[in-house]
C-alpha cells in the first residue's frame, strides 16, 4: 500500500476534509466566542441554544447529515464542523471572560481606544485558552471525519477501513488504523508547536 500509494491517498483526502471543516468551524466558533465572551446581551441570547445543541455527539448527526447533504464531501465536511465548533466556541468564550480586568482598566486609564483594547489587551490575553480549543478541536475534527467515511465517502481512512472490512482484509483495516494514528499525533505535535511559538510570551511551570 506504501509502495502504491493507496494508502498516502487516502490519508490526503482524509486531512483535506479535517482541514477544510475545522478551518470554517474555527470561522465561525472564534468570532461567536469572541461576541459572546465580551458582551452580556449576545450571551444571554445565545447561551441556551449553544448548550441545548453541544451535548449531541457528533455521531447522532451522521444520519440528518445524509439526509441534508446526500453522500460524498459534504456530509463529511458537515460532521467535523459540528463536532469541532463546541470546544472553539466555549474555550473562547473562557478565555475573554477570565481576561484580567486590571488589564483593561490600565488600558483605558491610558487612553486605549476600543478597537486596541479589543485587539492588544482582551484578544491576546485570551489566545492560550483558544488554542486549547484548537488542540481539543483538531482532535475531534479528525475522529469525526474517520466516522463520516465510514459511512457517507468513497474515499479517506475511513472508508479504506469499512471497505477492508468488508472484503476480509484484515491487513488493510490495520493499516488504515496505523495511519490514523499516526496522522492524529502528527495533528497534535503540529499543534502543540504552533502553541508554543505564538505564546512564547506566557509564563508558566515548564517540566523539563
Amino acid at each position: 500500500m506504501t509502495l502504491s500509494g493507496e494508502i498516502f491517498l487516502h490519508s490526503l483526502h482524509s486531512l483535506l476534509r479535517v482541514l477544510s471543516g475545522f478551518i470554517i468551524a474555527a470561522m465561525v466558533g472564534i468570532p461567536i466566542g469572541f461576541m459572546m465572551g465580551w458582551h452580556k446581551h449576545m450571551d444571554k441570547f445565545l447561551d441556551t441554544s449553544v448548550h441545548m445543541l453541544r451535548p449531541i455527539p457528533a455521531t447522532a448527526w451522521v444520519p440528518a447529515s445524509i439526509l441534508l447533504f446526500g453522500v460524498g464531501n459534504k456530509p463529511a465536511l458537515f460532521l467535523v464542523f459540528i463536532g469541532t465548533v463546541w470546544p472553539l466556541l466555549l474555550n473562547t468564550i473562557s478565555g475573554i471572560k477570565s481576561v484580567d480586568r486590571i488589564h483593561i482598566w490600565a488600558a483605558q486609564t491610558m487612553g486605549a481606544r476600543q478597537k486596541d483594547l479589543l485587539w492588544k489587551i482582551v484578544f491576546p490575553s485570551a489566545l492560550p485558552e483558544i488554542f486549547t480549543g484548537i488542540r481539543i478541536g483538531i482532535g475531534v475534527a479528525w475522529t469525526c471525519v474517520i466516522v463520516a467515511e465510514l459511512l457517507a465517502v468513497r474515499s479517506g481512512l475511513g472508508y479504506l477501513i469499512m471497505e477492508s472490512r468488508l472484503i476480509v482484509r484484515p491487513d488493510k483495516v490495520f493499516a488504515g488504523m496505523v495511519m490514523i494514528a499516526i496522522i492524529g499525533l502528527g495533528l497534535d505535535y503540529s499543534t502543540r508547536i504552533a502553541m508554543s511559538t505564538l505564546l512564547r510570551w506566557r509564563k508558566g511551570l515548564k517540566m523539563e
